[in-house]
């Protein structure tokens, strides 16, 4: 993981200054430098006005009770979006505006999703937990045969909101 970090971190500069480099080429060293200021302020503010939104469905959402999960993540994604349109070049400016495209956000974050719980899935479906039962009928423990690890299985109770 850290390997295709390094990797990522080394060569978007680079893939970024040959997209410049032949930009310049050409259109001009002035009109890359303004084209490159004029797609990160309008994509900033773009990104600041959906921001704000998602910052107002999330609070929405919380005041009537409800999960914000998916505008959590729309949040998120917008702030990936607005960091991508700050960095100056061609190819994060592409991605940056990409993401502020709500379908093809909505896409992503789906993707992301799916991709988030497959790896959560494989790592810990190796472990199999076997649940034991008190005499009361409630799970006491689950164990992990494997390692001996023992985890108590709380019994979920119900939240009481202030009024």
């Amino acid at each position: 993981m850290f390997a295709r970090l390094l990797l990522a971190v080394i060569l978007i500069p680079l893939v970024e200054l040959a997209l410049l480099a032949q930009l310049s080429q050409r259109l001009g060293l002035a009109t890359t430098i303004l084209v490159v200021l004029v797609t990160g302020f309008c994509g900033v503010s773009v990104a600041r006005r959906q921001g704000q939104q998602a910052w107002r469905q999330i609070h929405q959402l919380m005041a009537a009770g409800q999960s914000p999960s998916r505008e959590i993540l729309d949040g998120a994604l917008i702030l990936l979006a607005g960091i991508f349109l700050i960095t100056p070049g061609l190819l994060t400016d592409t991605v940056g505006l990409c993401l502020l495209i709500p379908g093809l956000r909505r896409k992503f974050g789906q993707r992301l999703q799916e991709w988030f719980l497959s790896q959560t899935a494989r790592r810990f479906q190796s472990s199999v937990w076997i649940s034991e039962v008190s005499s009361s009928g409630v799970p006491d423990h689950a164990s992990d045969e494997s390692d001996g690890v023992q985890v108590r299985v709380i019994e979920r109770t119900k939240v009481v909101r202030p009024l």
